[in-house]
């Protein structure tokens, strides 16, 4: 048998250059990576289901078009962006996708959020566009009394996963037992696993009807807040002033009025 050369040996069919491998890695992780829709030719505004200021038109708890989604703040937000002239789609999402999109995304926006300390630094603001107070909620006919934050800490606090509210309980120390859907918090009150539910004026009543549990009353109201359109910052500067401006003459025209 006629043996061939180590040199002259037939290589494995499979075996490629280098950069031939390199070039089919590359194809297959673009195929494989999660397709995207967005580009920078528009906003990208997201919003949830929070009592009248933004809500779907179907009842869903998912919208894609904005002509499903309603409520004082989205009629607002509308005309804010049609003022300023900038193409935008806007969606209605659970609040902490909604977020998320606003603070990781250029060209991405969020509403009604409202603007804490603790946020400051995180989003471009526009607004406010709405206020709402921060309250604690008790069962009604409850002989629990609260004159003060501190008085918390005799009692168990429910409150919604990722919400300002319950962030800033949190940050005075207060210890609040979350979920990631606010409308089982009525029934936790009601059933005795929380003692003090922190809400907001804008949804709590209307949670808890729709739950099935509207025995609730106000025990102290901690806070109002301003709302707001809140852009991530790194959208181009000349998009924000554009909104800024829009905001600016909506206001002098009186298209929004807010309690003070």
């Amino acid at each position: 048998m006629k043996i061939l050369p180590t040199s002259c040996a037939l290589k494995p069919a499979n075996t490629l250059a280098p950069w031939a491998a390199l070039l089919i890695a590359l194809l297959l992780a673009v195929a494989t990576s999660p397709a995207h829709s967005e580009t920078a030719d528009k906003l990208y505004i997201f919003t949830e289901n929070y009592g009248q200021f933004n809500y779907s038109l179907q009842g869903r708890g998912f919208e894609h078009k904005p002509e499903f989604i309603g409520g004082t703040s989205t009629d607002f937000v509308k005309k804010l962006l049609t003022e300023a002239g900038l193409p935008y789609r806007m969606k209605l999402r659970k609040w902490a996708v909604s977020y998320d999109r606003a603070l990781t995304r250029p060209y991405y926006g969020v509403y009604s959020t409202a603007r804490t300390a603790a946020r400051e630094e995180l989003f471009h603001w526009v607004g406010p566009i709405a206020q709402y107070n921060w309250v604690l909620f008790v069962k009604k006919g409850s002989n629990i009394r609260i004159n003060s934050i501190e008085d918390l800490k005799k009692y168990k606090v429910g409150g919604y996963k990722g919400s300002a509210t319950t962030a800033f309980l949190v940050e005075q120390g207060i210890e609040v037992s979350t979920l990631p859907n606010d409308s089982v918090n009525p029934r936790r009150l009601n059933d005795g696993f929380i003692d003090v539910w922190i809400a907001s004026d804008a949804s709590a009543y209307q949670l808890a009807e729709d739950a099935g549990y509207p025995n609730i009353e106000r025990a102290m109201v901690i806070r109002t807040v301003d709302m707001y359109l809140a852009m991530n910052k790194s959208t181009p500067r000349e998009w924000l002033d554009k909104l800024e401006t829009a905001y600016e003459k909506l206001v002098a025209a009186g298209e929004l009025k807010l309690p003070r």
